[in-house]
């Protein structure tokens, strides 16, 4: 992944936004968002996403006819529609290669906004031409940000949490689920951590958890369910949007870091480790220095 800005800047910046200027997406940011699309690289399960760009331009000011704002989204300039299989490697590469769309925005000066829910039926679905088998799990929207937040923008954010993230204790261990990494023992992996602790997430759960395993020289990913979450969005008709937020995360991961220069590459290890609580699932690892 290659930006214009620091990876860190974009991460630490980057916000939710729900209010946007009355303003077309300029064919320049059109043609790079399309470019960027056009190079998805597979994501860390070797799966794409089938995505398009819906944008409102001076010259062709219809594109976003009938999409509607989405409840609390105001004047956006664009979405980004992408469409998968509902299987569990495929979503999880779904929320990789969504929020690498997402760091690239950023490093445009536009912002963004997830938008999860159920959009097999939707108009986004058409928008799409979602096939049979396939199903829309999220949106982005996007646009120039206004320069004020509202009152609204800022009472959704304060419910969501947006603003609170769990600490280090709660997400990263060391060896085994019992035992707390410390920034200082993270072999210089302490940015790229951090950088999955600020990474979005649905409802802000942060269902990521870290395992550093120093004698095999991996970091391991495991998914710490939300009681009732899953079985609740399904009962709604939507998505398993957990496993696309550890797409994020690992998308945070690996960004991170490229940007400081530490080599190493995603792989299934399975490992077995103590302590794995109840409805925590392994995803993947990050091996280094093989």
């Amino acid at each position: 992944m290659e930006f214009s800005k620091p990876v860190m800047d974009m991460i630490e910046h980057r916000h939710s936004c729900r209010t946007y200027e009355k303003r077309f997406l300029s064919a320049e940011a059109a043609g790079r968002i399309n470019t960027v699309i056009g190079g998805l690289r597979p994501g860390p399960f070797g799966g794409t996403v089938r995505t398009i760009l819906a944008a409102a331009t001076e010259s062709d000011a219809e594109a976003l006819k009938g999409l509607g704002t989405y409840g609390f989204i105001r004047n956006p300039a664009a979405f980004i529609i992408g469409a998968v299989r509902e299987e569990k490697r495929i979503m999880v590469d779904f929320g990789y290669q969504m929020q690498v769309i997402v760091l690239h925005l950023e490093d445009m000066g536009l912002a963004s906004c997830w938008l999860g829910g159920s959009f097999r039926k939707s108009r986004f679905a058409a928008k799409i031409a979602c096939a049979g088998d396939e199903t829309v799990p999220a949106v982005l929207s996007a646009g120039y940000p206004a320069a004020k937040s509202t009152f609204r923008d800022k009472v959704i954010r304060l419910g969501a949490g947006s603003d609170r993230r769990k600490p280090w204790s709660v997400l990263f261990f060391s060896g085994s689920f019992g035992d707390a990494l410390e920034e200082r023992d993270a072999d210089g992996y302490a940015p790229v951590l951090e950088a999955v602790r600020l990474a979005p997430s649905a409802s802000n759960r942060q269902p990521w958890r870290i395992v550093f395993d120093r004698e095999k020289r991996a970091f391991h990913f495991y998914l710490a369910r939300t009681p009732g979450y899953a079985e609740g969005a399904k009962l709604g008709g939507g998505c398993d949007l957990q496993l696309a937020d550890m797409g994020i995360a690992l998308c945070h991961f690996e960004a991170a870091a490229s940007a400081g220069e530490l080599s190493g590459r995603f792989q299934s290890m399975h490992p077995d480790l103590a302590g794995t609580a109840a409805g925590t699932e392994y995803i993947i690892s990050w091996t280094f220095g093989n």
